[in-house]
């Protein structure tokens, strides 16, 4: 039913009211979403849109968070490779120097003054891994050395001489025809009490020389150890003849070939490295990298110490010599330092392949942040040109709206046009 003329209510305007103020709130809206770029501001604008789109930006953080964590990861690799060179190119000079000791052209007195210079090399490896740190954190010393796995023990022929007499048999044509572990001794950890030489005993680093002498009655040969750690020198006092076989030097079991008069001064080395135990360092755990954005997405990194101890070239000593070779002190300093370099060189390699698995680590966070920025960018941000349009329309119905609520307001006045 229609509703004649009214001066109580004015339902014209409270409708053209209404619409006004649904298209000014409108209007204010897409304003707010133009200004900032976001079709979400709050979460009354989409709420299940916001919580997805902030989830996502987490991620998108953590992950550009992670990305550099990796480069900071990286500078600090390369700051332990450079020392882990620098002490590379120590132990190659103090090789190169026993080399030169191990000569018989040298006196007594020159083998002092090379291990002069020896000594102090000794003391830079032992500065450089102290000292070395990054950010305050040491990276050489064995602070985040983390699990270190067992070494067994082992041995190397470093030198085998060829005998005079080989019957055309490879076995009978070298001094030391095998050489083998004795028994289960011989990877046994070395404990404080232990001692060397007897074959009863943990092997400890050292050298055995194998010589073939003339006792006059006879040609057998000499064995000789040599104890890394120590020094110490012990001389066989058996004897041992062709094809012998021995076990009472550091747990080796050896057998030498078919010896001559003409093989008289020949001599062989068998190198011998002591067995590591495992260590589990609970109070130096290993590095920690947070590669990727979420809780123990992390990558361990455990640096072994780098001194001379853990290198096992704490005393070594080439001056050292035995009565029937001055050099014996050299020549297993060579043997050790060849160790030594090999620890360094698997030191270099472990921590070269972690910060390839970083980057790679690093590459994938790139890729990821990309796909998950683009994910909350559909959700989130504003199609600035659907935008512009709801903005022109919204404008144009609030400027028709205010001047339809003024004609309206004077729609009422009418009602004096029937008092005249």
């Amino acid at each position: 039913m229609s509703q004649g003329l009214s001066i109580a209510n004015n339902l014209l305007a409270n409708s053209v009211q209404l619409n006004l103020n649904r298209n000014q709130a409108a209007l204010q809206n897409v304003v707010t979403q133009l200004s900032s770029g976001l079709r979400i501001n709050t979460a009354a604008d989409d709420p299940s849109g916001l919580a997805i789109a902030t989830n996502l930006q987490t991620q998108v953080d953590g992950f550009q968070q992670a990305i550099q964590n990796v480069q900071d990861a990286n500078n600090a690799a390369q700051v332990a490779s450079g020392a882990l060179q620098t002490t590379t190119d120590i132990l190659q000079r103090i090789r190169s120097l026993a080399v030169e000791a191990a000569s018989s052209i040298n006196s007594q007195n020159d083998r002092q003054n090379l291990q002069s210079e020896i000594s102090q090399l000794l003391l830079e490896v032992n500065r450089i891994s102290q000292n070395t740190n990054f950010n305050g954190q040491a990276l050489l010393d064995g602070s985040h050395a983390g699990f270190q796995a067992e070494q067994n023990s082992f041995l190397n022929i470093t030198a085998n001489s060829a005998l005079a007499s080989n019957n055309g048999t490879l076995s009978s044509g070298f001094l030391v025809a095998s050489a083998v572990a004795a028994n289960a001794n011989f990877n046994t950890t070395v404990g404080a009490s232990q001692a060397f030489g007897t074959g009863t005993y943990a092997t400890v680093d050292g050298t055995i020389e194998l010589q073939v002498v003339n006792t006059g009655t006879s040609i057998a040969v000499q064995e000789t150890f040599i104890n890394s750690a120590s020094g110490a020198i012990s001389v066989s006092s058996t004897l041992y003849g062709a094809n012998g076989v021995s076990a009472d030097f550091e747990n080796v079991s050896i057998t030498v070939g078919n010896l001559t008069s003409a093989d008289v001064g020949v001599t062989s080395y068998i190198k011998i490295s002591q067995n590591v135990a495992a260590l589990t360092n609970p109070n130096n755990p290993a590095f920690n990298f947070q590669s990727g954005a979420d809780e123990g997405d992390t990558i361990q990194l455990g640096i072994q110490a780098t001194n001379t101890q853990t290198l096992r070239i704490s005393n070594v000593n080439v001056a050292i010599s035995a009565a029937n070779n001055p050099s014996l002190g050299a020549e297993d300093a060579i043997g050790q330092v060849d160790n030594a370099l090999q620890q360094l060189l698997t030191q270099q390699a472990q921590l070269g392949a972690v910060i390839v698995r970083l980057n790679e680590d690093a590459n994938n966070n790139n890729i990821a942040t990309v796909n998950l920025q683009a994910s909350e960018s559909n959700i989130r941000d504003l199609n600035v040109g659907q935008a512009t349009t709801e903005f022109t329309k919204l404008q144009v119905l609030v400027q028709v709206g205010t001047s339809v609520l003024a004609q309206s307001n004077a729609n009422a006045q009418s009602v004096l046009g029937l008092f005249r």
